[in-house]
């Protein structure tokens, strides 16, 4: 008969006292041990405030540091694809109000530059829609105005823009203006 250590009989008793007293395990599993933290916003929007704005971005955007023209703000740009983006810009204005620049269609004259300037200045027949000699075009989809709880008027405009890149979906343009503040 093999002989049995003092350390391991010890290891033993001891081992078996632990599993005579175990108790359910106090450990939680899966959503409950909440490994992966919860979800405290399930809107899927993050407030942010900027200098004299707040809006809510999508929380799955990204920040991005591209500048198309001068008085960009803010530009954040969805991280599965670049080309869908939010952008904030603050010009100086000698305005008190958006209602001073005239019926919403004279504001939108002057931010025309938002959609870009066709580049190409060749001659082309009319194809896939556009106009002679044009190879992108703006439409004008829809003009409103909105006033929020504060008395401040926006106008907001829904815009579909096309160029004969390929793209024949073209690009919704949304764009929401009011001036606060000289900006």
């Amino acid at each position: 008969m093999p002989q049995t250590s003092r350390r391991a009989a010890l290891g033993v008793a001891a081992g078996a006292a632990l599993l005579a007293q175990a108790k359910p395990s106090q450990a939680a599993y899966g959503d409950a041990a909440n490994v992966f933290g919860k979800a405290t916003n399930v809107s899927g929007f993050v407030p942010y405030a900027g200098e004299g704005y707040a809006l809510l971005l999508p929380s799955k955007w990204n920040p991005s540091t591209e500048r198309e023209f001068p008085g960009i703000d803010l530009r954040y740009e969805d991280n599965f694809d670049a080309v869908n983006n939010l952008l904030v810009t603050v010009t100086k204005t000698d305005k008190s109000s958006i209602e001073d620049f005239g019926a919403p269609e004279n504001f939108l004259r002057s931010v025309t530059y938002l959609l870009g300037q066709q580049s190409y200045a060749g001659q082309t027949k009319s194809e896939g829609g556009f106009a002679e000699n044009r190879v992108s075009a703006a439409s004008l989809l829809g003009v409103s105005t909105a006033t929020d709880k504060k008395g401040k008027t926006y106008y907001k405009y829904e815009i579909l823009a096309r160029s004969a890149d390929g793209d024949e979906g073209g690009r919704h343009q949304l764009i929401s203006a009011t001036v606060s503040n000289g900006a």
